[in-house]
Order: structure tokens, then C-alpha cells, then sequence
């Protein structure tokens, strides 16, 4: 070869085949053009031995794709992600690429699992809302199947990710009570996960730059389980003798379940102020007023199939963090 770059026609003279069956194979016409999978292999073969030139890794991920992209959430009842995962199929469904969404439901061994599931099936790359400590899994998977991280991203991480800003818009969300008020409770769970913890971080800048210093006793929070907004907000009443007079919860589940506690007590929309991360319609007919930040989740949605076909086109990203700006919507 003149010429360290192998070529289309470099492939078919090795393979003993014309350029133009080559071209079918690479493009995945083979079946179309009734090219015998014996001939498949031998063209995939010799390309495999130069795979470390990116145009031809580029032909072999093309050839080999399954036209099908992994997804993993950690609860599908959750609006949020249900929302998520609607405006993504009709995104990726209309490049004729298929989902296949799985469900850890927030436990560790289950999203390794249904990860290591996703690439036996060969999928060709995964977004995923994960709940591990480390993204050491998911770096190794990425090695051949790209990765891209959804809503939670993990510290230091060197896998490209999408999320919702927090810090500017929580403050910005909490300081119009923040500055009539002596305290505010946050009701929180999982505050290790890097986007509950940014949540949390512009509650506090919030707070304090209208004065307020943040007490202990007003971040509330444990390891979410079921019904564990509704479980902390009863402690806190208890504790106290009295509704805390301001609430901010990071996501959505909890505020329906501080409702569901709220109703079940029989407090009075006055007694409150409310303010929550995440949004759905129902909150425009509460009987408590609620101001909420509302995720663009469109945008998201968008975002992500942009960025992995980036990926799969072995594009570099400009950059690995992409944070989509948010709205507030306020009913007080």
C-alpha cells in the first residue's frame, strides 16, 4: 500500500472482493446485496487488524451496529424520567434507532446487572442515571460502548454528562421567602449523588445570601426509600410541635410525599411555603401553593441524542459537562 491509511479498496484486494461489496458491508447492505456472511466476516476480519485507524473503526462500528441504544433509570414511576424517556424514544425512533430501557430501582447490584445485560446485547453506546459511588464500571464499558451519563454524573468523572443547573436557579427559586422568613427546612434524600448535593449546595447559597445562617437541623435527610419525604417531614413536625414554615424539597417524589403528609396532618396551606425542584402539571391545581423549578426536559432529551451521535460518529465533544438551564414557575 502507497500509503499508511488503508482503504476501501485496500480491503477488497486483501479480501479478494470488489470495492463496491466492501462499501455494502461497511454500510450494512450485505443482507440486501446477498453477500454471504462468510464474505462478511472476511472483509470485518482484515479491517479488525487496522482498527486503530479511526476511519476504519469507524466502518466497523457501523457494520456492526445494532441500531439500539441501552437506557437505565432508576424508577420509571417517577414523572421526571418518565418524561425523559418519552421525548428520547420519539427523538431516537426518528432516526430508526430502538431503546432498550432498564430499571435498577435505585439498588447498586441491580444497574450492574442490567449494564453488563445492555452490553451483551450489544448496544451501541447507554445513557444512564446511575446510583453507584464510582464510574469505574462504566469507564470500562465505555472502552468499547460509549457512555453517557444522565442527571447524575459522578465527581471527577471523565465520562460525558448531562444534567439540570441547580446552584443558580435553587437560590434563585428559595430567596423571595427566604429573606421573611428565620428558618428553612430542606427534605432531601440520597444527598451524596452529585445532583441532589448541587441542589442542596444552592439551597444554601440561597439562604445565606439573604442572611440567613444555615442551621443543622434544617437539612433533613436519609437514604431514599419509599415514602421517606412523608417519614421526614413527620419527624420534623413531631420534633418541632409545629410545621417547619418553609420547605424545600430536591425532587419531585419527596414533594408528593411531604403532600401526602401535609394532607394526612390536615395542615393549612398558610401554615407553609413550599418550594421544590422538578415540576409537573398537577402542581398548578395543588391546594398548597407550590413554587417549583421546571427541567427543560426536552432539551435534555435532544441534548443526549445529539451527544451520542457525536460519540458514535467519534466526534470530540467540545466539552464533557452540559447543564441545561432550568425554569422557575411560581403559584405563591
Amino acid at each position: 500500500m502507497a500509503s499508511n491509511k488503508l482503504k476501501i479498496n485496500d480491503i477488497a484486494r486483501l479480501a479478494g472482493v470488489s470495492a463496491t461489496t466492501v462499501s455494502h458491508i461497511f454500510n450494512k447492505r450485505d443482507k440486501k446485496y446477498r453477500i454471504s456472511p462468510q464474505t462478511r466476516q472476511r472483509v470485518l476480519s482484515i479491517a479488525e487488524k487496522y482498527s486503530d485507524q479511526p476511519h476504519i473503526r469507524q466502518y466497523l462500528v457501523k457494520a456492526n451496529s445494532t441500531n439500539t441504544i441501552g437506557v437505565i433509570v432508576p424508577d420509571m414511576s417517577n414523572s421526571f424520567f418518565s418524561m425523559f424517556l418519552h421525548h428520547l424514544e420519539s427523538s431516537f425512533r426518528q432516526k430508526n434507532i430502538q431503546l432498550l430501557i432498564t430499571c435498577s430501582h435505585y439498588n447498586k447490584e441491580v444497574e450492574i446487572k442490567v449494564a453488563q445485560n445492555l452490553v451483551e446485547r450489544k448496544v451501541d453506546a447507554m445513557i444512564v442515571v446511575t446510583s453507584l459511588d464510582s464510574d469505574k464500571l462504566y469507564v470500562d464499558i465505555n472502552q468499547n460502548t460509549p457512555v453517557l451519563l444522565f442527571d447524575r454524573y459522578l465527581k471527577d468523572t471523565v465520562l460525558p454528562f448531562i444534567t439540570s443547573e441547580s446552584l443558580q436557579s435553587v437560590s434563585d427559586l428559595i430567596k423571595p421567602y427566604a429573606k421573611n422568613l428565620d428558618e428553612f427546612y430542606f427534605i432531601g434524600c440520597d444527598i451524596q449523588l452529585t445532583s441532589i448535593c448541587a441542589r442542596l449546595e444552592g439551597f444554601r447559597r440561597g439562604l445565606e445570601s439573604v442572611g440567613l445562617t444555615v442551621k443543622s437541623e434544617w437539612i433533613v435527610s436519609d437514604d431514599y426509600s419509599p415514602n421517606k419525604g412523608f417519614e421526614l417531614l413527620k419527624g420534623v413536625h413531631e420534633r418541632l410541635g409545629r410545621m417547619p414554615k418553609a420547605i424545600f424539597t430536591p425532587s419531585g417524589n419527596l414533594l408528593e410525599e411531604v403532600l401526602g403528609y401535609l394532607v394526612t396532618a390536615r395542615i393549612d396551606p398558610e401554615q407553609v411555603y413550599l418550594c421544590s425542584y422538578d415540576y409537573n402539571n398537577y402542581l398548578g391545581y395543588s391546594y398548597y401553593p407550590i413554587d417549583a423549578i421546571v427541567q427543560d426536559i426536552e432539551n435534555m432529551a435532544l441534548t443526549c441524542v445529539d451527544v451520542v451521535d457525536d460519540l458514535l460518529n467519534f466526534k470530540e465533544l467540545k466539552h464533557l459537562e452540559f447543564f441545561i438551564e432550568p425554569q422557575i414557575i411560581r403559584h405563591r
